[in-house]
């Protein structure tokens, strides 16, 4: 196991950082979270991002300091976030987004099952929750264009979304938790839904806004116009926008590296231990059962 996994896990690091098969990881994260709020809100900022008569637009200055190929994947990256809080993760109704309102039983969406004696769909808090920051690219005067479609898995779109289900009295209440849902799409192309809806295990984490289309070569400077909208302040979160190329091996991730590396030189050491006790012992344990042997001879030898 040691022979198979170290080596897999240095190939991977290596192809998350450094060249492989012409294929290279180029990564711009810029966090934005505290420079997006004005000097004088900064000792309050849950009030800030929660005045709606303030505006929170935002611009951002991202310079590519290697070439990258497109496409250029988005992603916004949350941290100190905890989407898999148990109260959190059981606050949804799989049945509801595939059926909509043809499913009534909706406990386990509360607190946020109903509003004015009226369902939510869809219901639960981890739809209520969704991230609505919003992003606009400009290199050199020009738009980039943002691709925002088929960044959902496409099983969860076509399986665990339905095609006729819309949303309704969504974010109707007084309180409002984060983006709104046009009530003329169905949830199946409602990706930036079905992306929030699939929730992350770790603390921090990334989920994918859209892909740039164009290249980027060295020295653009991308102007970001961005509305800092969504409330991180109240627990301490953080947030960051993330530009990244992809390699064979996907995007930028060491996890997988670390976690061959660490399987591979765990494998090797106890087999070294393994190893060393044989040879250890091995004389000591043969002694022993000589002796047991001899002594079942003599007892036989005895009874004869």
């Amino acid at each position: 196991m040691g022979v198979i996994f170290i080596p897999v896990g240095l190939v991977t690091l290596r192809a998350s950082h450094c060249v492989i098969f012409h294929s290279m990881v180029v990564e711009i994260v810029d966090r934005y979270d505290i420079d997006c709020v004005p000097e004088p809100s900064r000792m309050d900022k849950v009030s800030y991002i929660q005045d709606d008569s303030i505006p929170k637009n935002c611009s951002r200055f991202m310079k590519v300091h290697k070439y990258m190929k497109a496409p250029i994947y988005i992603y916004y990256q949350l941290d100190n976030y905890y989407q898999n809080h148990r109260r959190y993760v059981k606050s949804r109704s799989d049945k509801q987004l595939l059926d909509g309102q043809k499913y009534r039983d909706t406990s386990s969406c509360q607190p946020v099952e109903s509003n004015n004696n009226r369902p939510i769909v869809p219901c639960g808090l981890i739809a209520w929750s969704l991230f609505n920051d919003t992003f606009e690219f400009i290199r050199e005067g020009a738009e980039l264009k943002v691709n925002r479609k088929n960044i959902a898995w496409k099983s969860d779109r076509g399986h665990k979304f339905g095609k006729n289900v819309y949303p309704f009295n969504f974010q109707n209440g007084t309180l409002i938790g984060g983006g709104k849902l046009n009530p003329e799409i169905p949830l199946s192309d409602q990706e930036d839904l079905i992306v929030w809806m699939r929730t992350s295990a770790l603390p921090s984490f990334r989920k994918l806004y859209g892909r740039i289309e164009e290249d980027l070569d060295v020295d653009d400077v991308v102007v970001v116009n961005l509305m800092n909208n969504y409330n991180t302040y109240s627990f301490g979160g953080k947030k960051k926008l993330v530009l990244s190329t992809s390699s064979w091996l996907g995007g930028k991730n060491d996890f997988l590296g670390h976690a061959c590396v660490f399987v591979g030189c765990s494998s090797l050491t106890l087999a070294i231990i393994f190893m060393l006790l044989h040879a250890l012992w091995r004389h000591e344990l043969f002694t022993l059962e000589q002796e047991k042997l001899f002594r079942v001879i003599r007892t036989r030898s005895t009874y004869i």
